[in-house]
């Protein structure tokens, strides 16, 4: 066969075989996509006559929902379906805050910390002038509307009579997972005026009285009037009240809590707005790398900041590498699989990679730390507070939003498991198979908390141990 022809036919072939996987692959896409994001069921309710009849439609619709999502065990599952039915079963119409708690006691029963209950349309719930962040030694005010700036720095003792901690163990109810994760949520919960009277802490639906300690060292009570929020006032999670740098549409009336004068922010806590971060530490051969997300977020891309940083350390191996992953709740752990395989190899022969981690490292950031651990063995040491999940937790799904009382459940549908292998096609999340991670424990190896008079001074101990343990090994 002349040359021309046998360069033709094999030309056509490869465009056969390409454009055959390619197909496949476009069908095993939309096969997974189909499989572990399905649509919620159709809400097709007809108009309720009252009350009742509505709350009775959502509560139908929640049980359906709940149906969808395979985080729940047997035992679990029945306790869920029977507190449906018994509140489907009643002549009483529930104030909405207690309708709404009872639904997220209803999805925490899954114990699996993706599974929860939001708000929709209309849904969003009335809120407190302070936000909040937990700190290893209690619970302090960090941001504040203009009225009450003076609390600015008090640590929280009490919710309208209910000390700190036991309302703290009531909110824990509301959310799924492991203690770290639902105290978190507990935090976010307690700025939230329908979920604190929802749940039994607040008196009132609309003001919640707090006791506490200024920073002055007096007791003060205050009384905290409930608002509801302009649709443009962000509510993002606790995360971001531990730095003190400005949010966008959050500003105007608000005052924020800073730290002492002549103290300086930790590099942790500088350039907030940043969700990917690569910073070199002066006088030294280690480099910073900060993740807030696993995905693309707020016009920033992941992949690109990745290629960046890996074009960055193959020029210049570092010596040591502090992987800040203790502010980021997840993404797509897809988009890091290869780079965290491949980050250890970045590092000159006999560095040191440092996972700073904390109940906030949660979903694909566990996923991140287990790739990073798994190819660097015990090249890779674990600082700070323990993870946001277990290793094996159910995530992927979708969300349906109730038809008249527009709660949202977020059901989850796929299983992943960064300890042991997960075979069952029906409910393991095909892409682990494709990237997997193995992992005996993501524990810390150094436990290391983060008290209210660190932050005051601009300290973050973690991220001072990292330095040290890499100043010694260099």
């Amino acid at each position: 066969m002349p040359i021309g022809r046998r360069i033709i036919r094999h030309g056509v072939l490869a465009l056969g075989v390409a454009a055959f996987l390619v197909v496949t692959a476009g069908g095993l896409f939309f096969a997974m996509k189909a499989h572990f994001n399905p649509a919620p069921p159709p809400a097709s309710y007809a108009k309720p006559a009252n009350a009742l009849e509505a709350q009775r439609q959502d509560l139908n619709y929640f049980g359906r929902l709940v149906g969808m999502d395979r985080s729940y065990s047997l035992g679990a599952r029945a306790t869920a379906m029977s507190a449906i039915v018994a509140l489907g079963n009643s002549n009483t119409v529930l104030e909405r805050q207690k309708f709404r708690v009872a639904l997220m006691e209803i999805a925490a029963l899954a114990d699996n910390g993706h599974t929860h209950v939001g708000s929709g349309e209309g849904a969003d719930p009335k809120r407190l002038p302070v936000r909040v962040a937990l700190f290893s030694d209690g619970l302090y005010i960090m941001r504040a509307r203009y009225p009450y700036a003076d609390v600015l720095g008090a640590r929280v003792e009490a919710l309208d009579g209910v000390s700190t901690d036991q309302a703290m163990r009531r909110l824990e109810m509301l959310r799924g997972g492991v203690k770290g994760w639902r105290r978190l949520n507990a935090s976010f919960y307690a700025s939230l005026q329908d979920v604190l009277y929802g749940a039994g802490i607040a008196r009132s639906p609309t003001r919640s009285v707090w006791s506490l300690l200024l920073r002055n060292g007096t007791r003060a009570t205050r009384t905290f009037d409930a608002y509801q929020p302009l649709p443009n006032e962000p509510l993002p999670f606790p995360v971001r009240w531990y730095s003190p740098e400005p949010l966008k549409n959050f500003t105007a009336g608000w005052r924020t809590l800073q730290i002492n004068a002549g103290a300086t922010l930790p590099v942790s806590l500088t350039g907030y707005a940043d969700n990917f971060r690569r910073v070199w530490i002066p006088h030294s051969r280690a480099v910073f790398i900060q993740l807030k997300a696993i995905e693309d977020a707020d016009g920033q891309g992941l992949g690109k900041f990745l290629g960046e940083t890996e074009s960055d350390l193959r020029t210049h191996p570092p010596c040591e590498v502090i992987l800040d992953l203790r502010y980021s709740i997840g993404g797509d752990f897809t988009q890091i699989a290869g780079f965290g395989g491949r980050l250890p190899n970045l590092v000159a022969a006999g560095g040191h990679i440092y996972i700073l981690t904390s109940a906030m490292t949660f979903s694909a950031s566990i996923a991140t730390a287990a790739f990073v651990k798994q190819a660097g063995g015990n090249r890779v040491e674990i600082l700070g507070e323990p993870i946001g999940d277990r290793l094996a937790f159910f995530s992927e799904g979708g969300e349906g939003c109730l038809p008249n009382y527009h709660l949202c459940l977020d059901f989850t549908t796929g299983k992943n498991d960064f300890a042991a292998p997960c075979t069952d096609p029906d409910i393991c999340f095909w892409p682990g198979w494709v990237f997997p991670a193995r992992v005996k424990t993501l524990e810390p190896d150094e436990l290391i908390t983060t008290s209210f008079a660190d932050w005051l001074q601009g300290r973050d101990p973690v991220l001072e141990r990292a330095l040290v343990l890499a100043r010694t090994r260099r």
